[in-house]
C-alpha cells in the first residue's frame, strides 16, 4: 500500500487501485490487444481478457512502486516501439495520478495476434 502524508491527513493507495490505472494506459497504448495472465502464458487464447487487474502485477516495497505488465500486441508493430510507448504512458499516468515515482516498469510480451484484413 502505498501511503502519503499530507498536513490533513493519510492517503493510502491500494495496489489494485494502481492496477488499475495502469491498465486502463496499456489499453490505450497503439499496438496493444489486449491483456495476458502471467500465469496462463503458455495458453494465449485462453489469457486474452477484459478484467482490468488481470495482466498487471504491482509491488510496492519502501516507496518504491515496480509494475509488470504482460500483454498481447498486434502483429507487424515494431514490439521494442510498442513496449517503450507503453512504458512511457504507464509510468506517466501513474505518477501524475498518484504522485509517487515509478522506479520499474517491465513488460512481457506474451503473444502476437495476426488481424483478419479482407
Amino acid at each position: 500500500m502505498t501511503t502519503n502524508e499530507t498536513p490533513r491527513g493519510t492517503i493510502e493507495i491500494s495496489p489494485t487501485a494502481i492496477a488499475t490505472l495502469v491498465a486502463h494506459a496499456v489499453l490505450q497504448t497503439y499496438g496493444v490487444v489486449g491483456m495476458a495472465s502471467p500465469s496462463l502464458a503458455s495458453d494465449i487464447a485462453a489469457s486474452i481478457t477484459r478484467d482490468p487487474n488481470r495482466g498487471v502485477e504491482v509491488h510496492i516495497d519502501d516507496s518504491q512502486v515496480i509494475i509488470d505488465v504482460y500483454i498481447v500486441i498486434e502483429y507487424s508493430t515494431r514490439i521494442a516501439s510498442v513496449a517503450n510507448s507503453l512504458i512511457n504512458s504507464v509510468r506517466y499516468t501513474v505518477e501524475q495520478s498518484i504522485g509517487v515515482p515509478v522506479s520499474q516498469v517491465n513488460v512481457h510480451v506474451e503473444g502476437l495476434r495476426v488481424s483478419r484484413t479482407k
